[in-house]
């Protein structure tokens, strides 16, 4: 049997096809399947009759591929965080993937805080969840003040879950910074990350347990 050299397209074109079903890299298979589907492009034009259709298809298998290899070096990009990003991350994300994180942070809005600003309406429902990475919060009951809060806690979350109206106000004493996240937003975005919501209350659980470990310390001090 002979074998023309414009055949040869079609047995390389196959080989790395074969290859790119034999590596454990997505981003390798992809490059391989381009590779496969460009060798062979020559092969359907150079017929007598040029092979449109399988050209159609080869260039839109290829298409698709790029796209994705474009994908994988984006996710593969260093993250790289903003000063008030960077302080958010370590004061309570840290169990978050860098991605996910930055995710999350453009889902919310960035806020300066004055002294009297108020995150917290006592008699009121939350409409939205918020971080402090500056700036004390102080914690007021029937005009009573019943503590503070350094950066670093999430408030507003138990009566979120709960969908109670807030025992408390909570209210900056000082020029602050803050994320707010409105709660419906939030609600809809972690319906559709699954995997993330789960890392978010655990990370919820371990701010509710600091808090109450706080509020005892401070019990046997109050009596």
């Amino acid at each position: 049997m002979r074998i023309h050299a414009i055949d040869l397209l079609v047995h390389v074109a196959n080989v790395l096809l074969l290859i790119s079903y034999s590596v454990r890299s997505m981003l390798w298979l992809r490059w391989f399947a381009v590779a496969s589907a460009v060798t062979v492009v020559p092969y359907y034009v150079a017929q007598e009759n040029t092979l449109w259709p399988p050209v159609f298809w080869a260039l839109v298998f290829t298409t698709i591929n790029l796209f994705q290899i474009a994908r994988i070096y984006a996710a593969r990009r260093p993250v790289v965080f903003s000063a008030d990003e960077q302080k958010l991350y370590d004061l309570g994300f840290q169990g978050l993937r860098p991605r996910e994180f930055l995710s999350l942070v453009l889902l919310g809005e960035w806020k300066d805080a004055k002294p009297g600003d108020q995150v917290l309406a006592e008699g009121e429902r939350v409409s939205a969840i918020d971080f402090a990475i500056a700036g004390a919060i102080e914690i007021r009951r029937q005009g009573q003040k019943l503590g503070s809060m350094p950066p670093g806690h999430v408030i507003g979350t138990a009566l979120a879950l709960t969908n109670a109206p807030s025992p408390v106000s909570a209210s900056f004493t000082e020029a602050g910074r803050y994320i707010q996240w409105p709660l419906a937003q939030l609600r809809l975005f972690l319906d559709r990350n699954p995997e993330l919501r789960i890392t978010l209350q655990r990370k919820v659980s371990e701010d509710l347990a600091r808090k109450l470990e706080a509020a005892l310390s401070v019990a046997p001090a109050a009596t």
